[in-house]
């Protein structure tokens, strides 16, 4: 019952049909589940880290200019251990879909993808330090990661004949990989920018889709009109399609899939570039009569 009513704002029919059936009653003459005050510390500090790695991720898919429906292969991760556990394993999935990527590695600290350096605040350690200043910036630059560590987790740190604080210190991290890497603090990821010849054509299987449910739009369709398709002109386009068919079809309810030639009498029909790739596709309502890929 209560997931008929949690169901009822995005799944109105179908919801109300099961609360009448459990009830008797309406699902939309019924109450909405009230907050029982129940909460998941764990899961909820794992979906947190999620959404931060996800915020890294397209920032840095960006600094490649990977879109972001083009598949990579693989997604690095680095997380607090206190994150680490296993309701945040199991979000590894949502994860890789919301980056769109074929795999994700959890790194065994930032270490594995980035370099932490040290920088001095002169201002804050010349309050305490006045003509040793130099001297003691100086040993900042040779602080060690655990050292720098200790300082992002609000501990002061020793070395030599100087103590620092949190706020003497400035802790930047230093790509170490061609990977495409953002951070912040102790959250990391790292984007694999290469790219195999089948994950562009995935990418661009990807493009056409978006561009097809576009044009379905455009021509009025329901969301369950079944479609016939062709795709003509850039033959990585096509080369793409022919190699991801399933995958477009599926995505574009297309029950009849034409290569390199245009329907005639279709319903809207558009030259579009796809990755600075022109080509013509065209659709129209599937008739039903049994159909393939020519």
């Amino acid at each position: 019952m209560t997931a008929a009513r949690l169901l009822a704002p995005v799944a109105p029919f179908i919801a109300d049909w099961l609360h009448r059936a459990l009830t008797g009653t309406s699902v939309h003459l019924a109450p909405f589940p009230a907050d029982q005050g129940r909460r998941e510390p764990e899961l909820l500090d794992a979906m947190a880290a999620h959404r931060r790695l996800v915020s890294l991720a397209r920032a840095a898919r960006e600094t490649k200019k990977l879109n972001v429906r083009q598949p990579v292969a693989r997604l690095q991760v680095a997380v607090p251990a206190a994150v680490k556990g296993p309701a945040f394993a199991d979000l590894l999935d949502i994860l890789a879909a919301e980056v769109n990527a074929k795999a994700v590695e959890v790194a065994g600290s930032d270490h594995d993808l980035v370099r932490l350096k040290g920088k001095a605040d002169f201002r804050s350690l010349g309050k305490r330090y006045g003509k040793d200043t130099p001297r003691a910036a100086a040993v900042v630059s040779q602080l060690t990661a655990e050292d720098l560590q200790a300082l992002e987790h609000g501990g002061p740190v020793r070395s030599g004949d100087f103590e620092f604080r949190p706020e003497d210190v400035v802790v930047t991290r230093e790509v170490v990989s061609d990977s495409a890497v953002q951070a912040d603090g102790p959250y990391v990821v790292a984007v694999d920018p290469q790219l195999s010849e089948d994950l562009i054509q995935e990418g661009l299987a990807r493009e056409l889709v978006h561009r097809v449910q576009r044009l379905r739009k455009e021509a009025g369709y329901e969301y369950t009109t079944r479609i016939e398709l062709s795709v003509q002109g850039a033959a990585e386009i096509v080369a793409a399609v022919s190699a991801f068919q399933s995958f477009v079809e599926s995505e574009t309810l297309a029950r009849r899939v034409m290569l390199d030639t245009v329907l005639p009498e279709a319903d809207v029909t558009r030259d579009v570039d796809i990755e600075s790739r022109r080509v013509t596709i065209a659709l129209r309502r599937h008739d039903g009569r049994k159909g393939g890929t020519r």
